[in-house]
């Protein structure tokens, strides 16, 4: 990824989707708010106990940075689910939803993550662009499938063209779970190299990054059109919120694509 850092806002950009002139994107970093304590500095969610003011003014700021108006950010209420919405205006509201798919120019999608896999999609020749939160649960239901599907069925999407980034987020190293999530991994994704075992123990280290990115291939999205950030939310404090990490007392980063 390609690290900015504009009115002193840090945030991320995909190699793979920066050549495109047609949109703008970014995945932020915790750094250049005005968020104060354990959510220092850039925290964008309304969910954990920060001032909303802070949380306007951050989405501001980081809007601004990117060259986009905050008025035209549309993001949903994550729960962890398999279901999308499509967006036609800046004023729509999406409930239980954890992507999100447009075509409408201007428009900013974003999703909000603290360990969970953020996941941007272009279709460069249908002018379509998804945004995508994918934590373990919505892993297993393939969000990002799914996402897939809506694009070809809506919007003419062929697979073959779209480029894909999936985000920072914890990672195989660090990522523990337990012999129940693993049980479900390998009823949905086989017995293979996605969960490394760890030794005199029933529990396993989860690697969401390549599991994701088999979904998309699995789609038709070619593999070398899909970059992986491979960068840790658990393991960078400086540049991160982690909810694992930090016992879920963490803010959030934003994760958003839109076409111009």
């Amino acid at each position: 990824m390609i690290t900015q850092n504009k009115n002193n806002i840090k945030y991320l950009q995909f190699q793979n989707l920066s050549v495109h002139n047609n949109i703008t994107h970014f995945s932020s970093t915790r750094v250049g708010g005005v968020s104060s304590g354990h959510l220092y500095s850039l925290n964008t969610g309304f969910t954990v106990h920060d001032n909303p003011k802070n949380v306007t003014n951050n989405l501001e700021l980081l809007a601004k940075s990117i060259g986009f108006e905050k008025s035209h950010m549309v993001s949903p209420k994550q729960t962890h689910s398999k279901n999308i919405g499509i967006v036609k205006s800046g004023h729509d509201i999406f409930p239980d939803t954890d992507a999100l798919v447009t075509n409408v120019p201007g428009i900013c999608i974003f999703i909000r993550t603290a360990d969970c896999v953020p996941i941007l999609l272009f279709d460069p020749v249908e002018k379509v662009v998804a945004a995508i939160h994918s934590g373990w649960k919505s892993t297993i239901q393939k969000v990002a499938k799914h996402t897939v599907r809506i694009m070809q069925k809506e919007f003419g999407t062929n697979p073959k063209n779209i480029i894909a980034g999936i985000g920072p987020s914890i990672g195989p190293k660090v990522y523990e779970v337990g012999p129940e999530v693993i049980e479900i991994f390998y009823r949905s994704f086989g017995r293979n190299r996605n969960v490394t075992p760890i030794n005199n123990s029933d529990k396993g280290l989860l690697n969401l990054w390549e599991v994701n990115k088999q979904i998309l291939v699995d789609c038709g999205i070619p593999e070398n059109q899909i970059e992986v950030a491979e960068m840790c939310t658990f393991s960078n404090p400086e540049l991160f919120y982690s909810a694992r990490r930090d016992k879920n007392k963490t803010g959030r980063l934003a994760t958003g694509i839109v076409l111009k």
